[in-house]
């Protein structure tokens, strides 16, 4: 009698998209390359220019509360810091730059650390009580 084990071979496993995973069980036999969307190839370039807080980043984060500076964020996602401090201004903007950054839309994101997290959302919760308002009144008039 043969044993089951010896029966029993590794399946080969390789990464594919969810286009490519779903076209598969649709029974559709080709997916061109056209429609994968792939996401490492529209991603911004890597350069020193992203790793350099930018003056008005360095402006903004001077004028947030001591409670609500995101230390962490500035630290090891300069480029987001700096885009914030680039829309901060712009109210709706703003506020969908800050919803992006919580939400992963794309399916593949690994995620901010907790940390990070935790300033992006009490960040967010400053923009959207305190100074969102103030930017759509700027007189600060009732």
């Amino acid at each position: 009698m043969k044993s089951i084990d010896a029966d029993l071979n590794p399946l080969p496993f390789e990464k594919v998209s969810l286009v490519e995973a779903k076209s598969v069980l649709d029974g559709d036999d080709v997916v061109t390359s056209t429609e994968i969307k792939r996401w490492e190839d529209s991603r911004r370039r890597e350069n020193q220019k992203n790793h350099d807080l930018h003056e008005l980043t360095y402006r903004w984060f001077a004028k947030l509360p001591e409670n609500i500076k995101t230390w962490d964020l500035i630290r090891y996602f300069p480029r987001i810091a700096n885009e914030l401090a680039d829309v901060w201004e712009r109210p709706t903007v703003c506020a969908r730059f800050l919803d992006q950054l919580l939400l992963d839309n794309r399916g593949d994101r690994k995620g901010f650390p907790v940390k990070v997290m935790r300033e992006i959302m009490t960040l967010q919760h400053y923009f959207n009580h305190v100074a969102a308002p103030r930017s759509s009144n700027p007189q600060n008039v009732p």
